[in-house]
């Protein structure tokens, strides 16, 4: 994958201070287009009548809402201003049309979309929605970088989590894609058992064709939970990115899987790479 198209999600204008500017220097690094996407979800009033609710109203955007809409579009233009590559910005206007589905529609075309990590305060319930939604049903590999994340070089040392999945594999040829040359790649599986091993040899070969140093990492399962070992794996380990599969296809899976991806989204000190 050669990043052309990168695509940023924004949600609040406090975010938009550090995410933009961060965006921004990956597109210069890599020579992407970079598309800034900005849903707002209207408001609709609500009023009882006999025990029920009803709207009286039509769909509106609250004048709060609006001036943060201001202040992101104006993050935008000065972060893009005279840089080395070429840009838009797309902010949702009023209307029927759900914020997720603006937010889908927008980035459909990306190579990769940036994200926030949601603040561990004050982050609106629509935010946290809004980027769940955003990796389960893109389609894209989606690269969530922690709260007040400067711009920085990624991919020189990378942690892969390794599982015998659609999610895990996509994960890791995503992570590869964005591998500095020379970079050193670390593949690490948690659980008993041979199961996607074999696999992961494979994988393990396919990085070293392209001149990159991989090293495979085994830990058993412990009191920890998935997450939080590939928190702790990735800080022993230096790196400078995390890959993980996100979410799944079965109920049960996505209950031990959607626990970690939750667990990374709201700890990781790290940029972490989604794949669905």
């Amino acid at each position: 994958m050669t990043i052309k198209s990168l695509a940023v999600a924004l949600f609040s204008a406090e975010e938009a201070q550090w995410l933009i500017p961060a965006a921004a220097d990956m597109a210069s690094r890599t020579g992407a287009h970079l598309t800034g996407v900005l849903p707002m979800e209207a408001q609709v009033p609500f009023a009882g009548t006999e025990g029920s609710l009803v709207s009286y109203g039509a769909a509106f955007i609250p004048e709060w809402q609006r001036q943060e809409a201001v202040a992101v579009a104006e993050a935008f233009q000065a972060a893009v201003a005279g840089r080395d590559f070429l840009s838009d910005f797309r902010q949702q206007p009023l209307g029927s049309e759900s914020a997720e589905n603006f937010l889908l529609e927008n980035v459909a075309a990306a190579d990769l979309v940036l994200a926030g990590q949601c603040p561990h305060q004050g982050a609106r319930h629509s935010h946290r929605q809004l980027q769940e939604q955003l990796i389960r049903h893109s389609g894209r590999p989606v690269l969530i970088l922690p709260d007040g994340w400067p711009p920085a070089l990624i991919g020189t040392n990378i942690l892969i989590g390794w599982s015998n999945t659609r999610e895990a594999i996509r994960a890791a040829h995503y992570a590869r894609a964005l591998a500095q040359p020379g970079a050193s790649i670390s593949i690490l599986h948690i659980g008993d058992g041979g199961l996607g091993l074999a696999c992961r040899e494979d994988m393990a070969a396919a990085f070293d064709r392209h001149g990159h140093a991989v090293t495979l990492i085994d830990r058993e399962k412990s009191s920890q939970d998935i997450g939080s070992t590939l928190l702790k794996v990735a800080m022993e380990c230096g790196a400078d990115m995390l890959a993980a599969g996100a979410f799944g296809h079965s109920w049960a899976y996505d209950f031990v899987i959607g626990a970690a991806t939750r667990e990374l989204l709201e700890r990781s000190k790290l940029p972490v790479l989604f794949s669905k």
